[in-house]
């Protein structure tokens, strides 16, 4: 049975620890058995001291959660990034990658006075992997359905079906459902000290629609929707006079 040793990736707080360690005199090795790595690689952290020590103090804001020291082709725009992320996440702000992308480029574009950044899905997983962020599911209410009853209704769906002969072309389904336009994502990019990811008051904004067609797809029917009225009516006021008179 091989006992090769499993690969270990030191955050940038480990690599400062041992430095420290060395400088106080510490032992290699008994480094190497105390962070699990081999000899050869704290070695490598002590030829590579002064480059460390650097980068970390480039980093205000504590990103020493950060596994690796390489740099994209624009690690002040990447830093200054990273920092507002940190901002709204503070906030509780949920960040998708699209919002991620599009301040990459509206940085670029401030640092650089540049255009010809492209911010790539391949551009942002290696700037997570380089800034350690990863995704959660914003916590909140949970979904619930009463799944007890939908076999027997597939059933009894079935048995309609061949009791009335219908053919695909004859089977239509409507769904209601609602549309909050101006909701946030329910899932963000998160820091590496981020254990969770608090949700926030939603916004109430929605409409309501209902799609129709037929089982093939062959007949659709026109969407409706129903919004919010700009002047609200109660409901009291399209009622006949005759219907709220008192029964006799």
């Amino acid at each position: 049975m091989s006992n090769k040793r499993k690969h270990k990736t030191l955050d940038l707080n480990n690599k400062m620890e041992i430095l420290k360690k060395l400088d106080s005199g510490e032992n290699m090795c008994k480094l190497a058995k105390e962070y699990g790595v081999g000899r050869a690689t704290i070695h490598d952290l002590k030829k590579k001291r002064q480059k460390i020590v650097d980068h970390v103090k480039t980093m205000e804001s504590g990103p020493g959660k950060r596994k690796t020291l390489k740099v994209g082709d624009c690690p002040k725009m990447e830093n200054a990034l990273y920092m507002w992320f940190l901002q709204r996440r503070s906030k509780h702000t949920p960040i998708s990658g699209e919002i991620l992308k599009t301040k990459a480029i509206e940085f670029y574009k401030k640092i650089t006075h540049k255009d010809d950044f492209r911010a790539s899905d391949g551009w942002l997983d290696k700037f997570k992997k380089r800034f350690d962020i990863r995704l959660l599911t914003v916590s909140g209410e949970k979904l619930s359905s009463d799944e007890s009853a939908v076999q027997p209704f597939i059933q009894h769906f079935k048995n309609k079906v061949e009791e009335l002969g219908l053919l695909p072309d004859q089977i239509y389904n409507a769904d209601e459902s609602g549309l909050f336009w101006r909701l946030l994502p329910n899932k963000t990019f998160v820091s590496s000290t981020e254990a969770s990811a608090p949700g926030r008051k939603v916004s109430k904004d929605r409409i309501t629609f209902m799609p129709c067609s037929n089982a093939t797809g062959t007949h659709k029917l026109d969407l409706l929707v129903i919004g919010k009225a700009k002047k609200s009516q109660s409901f009291q006021e399209h009622l006949s006079a005759s219907l709220l008179q008192e029964p006799k």
